[in-house]
């Protein structure tokens, strides 16, 4: 049985920069992708902040599109349009950064085996199902990064949370449009969340959306393509799970394990976006995978420390998240058709153009308020969400988190 310092499980971009960064630090490491060839459609829209490369150390190889301008549509028609005087986001060609990210990984001295799937975990050996027949390894740590239904986590008795949204996407051949990302709210387009148009490579648009666990999303998306674009031919369609976070946080290392990415709920509540988060994590992940290994004594001390960076470096942005989550569930409707209109303002819209960023959002906020004349607007808008919550019963958060 061969043994390393850290087995890596999901060949994801959590997966992969997690390995490289625990090569580099020293251990030996074996990641595991239960895909053969790193080319199947992904439920993930690729829409990232232009830092979100340089996190994750890959190049703009995989860039397919560079976009600054956002519209969003209410169930009514209203639309607000924001328009960036500079790049706040880039579309990613998902297969072509994971194929990066792993080339990456083996040029540090990992051991990457593709289309392997890890079936067990006894006692620090992982049973694998490889094409040749079983195999087992042996490891000091063991990362799971395998995604939303983390059979690691399973494993070792860790969890992030406890509710995910059901997803849907499909590309579609499209004539170019222009850079310019489109979000459709309502309960009746996307309940639960909200449904979306992203250019990508050319003469491509994927459009997707998610919706509350348990509601079958096929139908809402079909509903979707039919009302917003007609007639255009389907060329892939994928489901997936994004994990939502819960605002008490769980576990998601011990034991002589460690979770990462979507496998964490590393991911932001609002937008379900998790490159960004995932990819801070694991960097995390990779030192402290590699301490673990070769300081066994203080392994689950360095866990330990693992699991607190990570809640200390997404926890604000998370709890903005949930508390806006909450208030933008609570809304029907008519109450989004009666927010654009209140919102519907330039003045309002050239602040939230300029100060944009869409990893950090609650940082628009300041700027917001700091302009006396939008007080009104923002006052009568916060009156209506919080009427809504109250109706609902729900729980945003307090106001100091939401505004």
């Amino acid at each position: 049985m061969r043994k390393f310092d850290v087995i890596v499980v999901g060949g994801g971009p959590a997966g992969a920069v997690t390995a490289r960064v625990a090569a580099k630090a020293g251990a030996t490491v074996l990641l595991l992708e239960r895909r053969s060839q790193i080319e199947e459609p992904s439920a993930c829209a690729g829409l990232v902040s232009p830092r979100t490369l340089s996190v994750l150390g890959a190049s703009e190889a995989c860039v397919v599109r560079r976009l600054r301008d956002a519209t969003f549509h209410a169930p009514g028609g209203t639309v607000l349009s924001v328009h960036a005087t500079s790049d706040r986001a880039l579309v990613v060609d998902r297969s072509t950064l994971e194929r990066e990210l792993l080339a990456r990984a083996r040029d540090a001295g990992v051991e990457v085996r593709l289309g392997v799937s890890a079936t067990a975990w006894t006692g620090g050996a992982l049973e694998m199902a490889a094409p040749d027949g079983k195999e087992t390894a042996a490891a000091a740590v063991l990362v799971g990064a395998d995604g939303p239904e983390s059979r690691v986590a399973l494993w070792c008795g860790l969890r992030s949370f406890a509710l995910g949204l059901s997803a849907a996407q499909a590309e579609v051949e499209s004539a170019p449009e222009g850079d310019r990302v489109d979000v459709f709210v309502g309960r009746h387009v996307a309940p639960g969340f909200f449904a979306w148009s992203i250019p990508a490579q050319t003469g491509r648009l994927r459009v997707g959306l998610a919706v509350s666990s348990g509601v079958p999303p096929a139908p809402f998306l079909d509903r979707l393509l039919e009302s917003r674009f007609p007639d255009r031919r389907v060329v892939a369609r994928v489901e997936g799970t994004i994990p939502v976070p819960l605002p008490a946080d769980g576990r998601i290392a011990g034991g002589g394990a460690l979770l990462v990415g979507d496998a964490a709920a590393q991911v932001k509540p609002l937008s379900g976006g998790g490159l960004y988060f995932g990819g801070l994590c694991a960097r995390l992940a990779g030192r402290a995978a590699s301490r673990a290994a070769r300081e066994a004594r203080d392994c689950e001390t360095h866990l330990e420390r693992y699991e607190t960076a990570c809640h200390e470096l997404l926890g604000p942005e998370t709890r903005f998240g949930l508390a806006a989550r909450s208030a933008r569930d609570a809304l029907d409707d008519a109450d989004w058709d009666r927010l654009f209109s209140l919102l519907n303002r330039s003045d309002l819209l050239a602040v939230v153009s300029e100060r944009i960023d869409i990893d950090h959002l609650r940082h628009m906020v300041p700027p917001l308020v700091s302009h006396p004349r939008l007080w009104g607007t923002l006052f009568t808008a916060w009156d209506l969400v919080r009427r809504r919550l109250g109706a609902e019963g729900g729980v945003a958060g307090s106001r100091d988190e939401c505004l």
